[in-house]
């Protein structure tokens, strides 16, 4: 786990593998991922993206959940460049009520605070959907720099949808600990969901492992 303003980053994993079958299937997912891919993904496919993403040497899924532990999303660094040391970042609001919250943005600072503190990046690439308002928020927030617009280079609910281009560079990040105290986060207050059962559990019916 690493411990952050409002949310910590711990392994996608146990709560988060039992909600992700419903966060790859719904619009925010997609959002994320600037595709509109809306066919379902079944659980076989979503357990196989998460073991993809743990076998994967370039980036890596990381979920974030609240103080309280209620799971809000995820976040995913791809592509690691070596030579130029840069990446790929993405983030995911599984959990909707969290939409534009201090708590996602701060799921994005801690991302970039790992990437860029822990990992030693010299850049960070993000991307959004020209409409998606609040993930471009989040950036400019965050320190991103606007650096172009790929033109109708989506096809959304059947229109051509414009791809805006992000970017941020280590000297241009100031740090977590001085980025979270100028922006002044604070927490939503939402309350946290009950945690759904797993599936083995609702198999035996008493909540049980199997023996």
């Amino acid at each position: 786990m690493i411990e952050g303003k409002l949310v910590d980053l711990v392994p996608f994993e146990d709560d988060f593998a039992t909600y992700f079958e419903q966060w790859m299937n719904e619009e925010s997912w997609f959002r994320a991922r600037v595709w509109e891919r809306r066919e379902p993904h079944p659980e076989d496919a979503v357990k196989k993206f998460i073991e993809k993403m743990e076998k994967n040497e370039h980036g890596a899924l990381i979920g974030f959940q609240t103080k309280d532990g209620d799971p809000i999303g995820g976040v995913i660094w791809d592509h690691e460049w070596t030579r130029v040391r840069k990446v790929d970042a993405i983030l995911f609001v599984g959990d909707m009520r969290y939409e534009g919250t201090d708590e996602a943005l701060d799921g994005l600072l801690m991302l970039l605070r790992y990437v860029f503190e822990t990992r030693g990046v010299h850049r960070v690439d993000a991307a959004a959907l020209a409409f998606d308002e609040v993930r471009i928020e989040f950036y400019h927030r965050a320190g991103f720099s606007h650096e172009g617009t790929l033109r109708q280079h989506v096809r959304w609910d059947g229109d051509y949808v414009d791809l805006e281009l992000f970017g941020l560079l280590e000297d241009e990040w100031p740090g977590y600990e001085q980025i979270t105290a100028q922006l002044d986060l604070q927490p939503s207050g939402i309350e946290p969901k009950p945690k759904p059962e797993k599936k083995d559990e609702k198999k035996n019916g008493s909540g049980q492992q199997p023996g």
